[in-house]
Parts: C-alpha cells; structure tokens; sequence
C-alpha cells in the first residue's frame, strides 16, 4: 500500500509541477538589442588644407567639415579657435590677405552646416619658415562643444 500511494504521489508531483513553474521570469527576446549610443561632447580639433595660393575649400576639406557636423549633432559649441596660415604666398602682405580669405573660408563653411559660436578667436599665423611654408596652407580649428540642453 506505501508503493501505491508513494507511486501515485510522485505521478501526481510530476503532472502538477509546471503549474508551480516561475512565470515571473520574461520570454527571451525575439529581436536583437542595440544599445543606445552614449553622446559626449569634447574638443574637436581639425585642419583644413588648402591647395597652393587658394582659398577655396577642396572636396576633402568639404567632406571633413561636414563629418565634424555630423560628429557634433547634439552638442552646442562654445568657443571656436581658428588660427590660419598662408606661409605658400611669397610677401608678407599676400601671407596676410590670402590667410584672411582662408579664414573666412572656412567660418562661412562652418555657419552654412550649422556650426557657429558666440565666442570665436580668430588667428592669423605668418611665422612659418622656409622648411614648413609648403605645409603652412591651413587654418586649424579647435571647438570646445557640450552636450546641447533645450528648454
């Protein structure tokens, strides 16, 4: 009579035991989960290269102000320091005048996709020596940004 009853016991155990199963524990997930990107806000540093004796932007400079921008959504820049150089041009007038152009080049490049400060430090750079004048053709940006707080 014990085998019985422990018999029927145990069948009644195993037959009843998934209604006791933890329900509180969630299906798994049916679709992947991507982490949400985690915005920061820093300084941003570029250079912007001009071809001899010009002041027009090139195609690679373009597209290097446009992946700032798009680098930058979110945040608010508050300070911008552009400091350019022209050390291709022969006199130190034309170094002057075509460092000038550059450096409105680029601010104008700048507002046109939305990047612009109250606060901006404009430089003028004609120091360059005979050995670095092919490579002193540029204005060198440096923005500190923060996260943008609407309201």
């Amino acid at each position: 009579m014990k085998k019985t009853i422990f018999a029927t016991a145990t069948a009644m155990a195993c037959l009843v035991a998934p209604a006791f199963a933890d329900d509180a524990l969630p299906a798994p997930p049916t679709e992947p989960y991507y982490a949400p990107e985690v915005r920061t806000c820093d300084t941003v540093e570029l250079d912007v290269y001009f071809e001899p004796g010009t002041a027009e932007l090139t195609s690679f400079a373009r597209d290097a102000i446009r992946e700032v921008r798009e680098q930058m959504s979110g945040c608010a820049v508050l300070n911008i320091d552009a400091t350019s150089k022209a050390g291709d041009a022969t006199t130190e007038a034309t170094k002057l005048s075509l460092a000038e152009a550059r450096r409105m080049t680029v601010m104008s490049e700048l507002r046109a996709h939305g990047i612009q400060s109250a606060k901006t430090n404009l430089k003028t750079d004609v120091s360059a020596e005979a050995s670095n004048a092919v490579m002193a053709r540029d204005v060198k940006l440096k923005m500190d940004t923060e996260v943008a707080v609407v309201g």
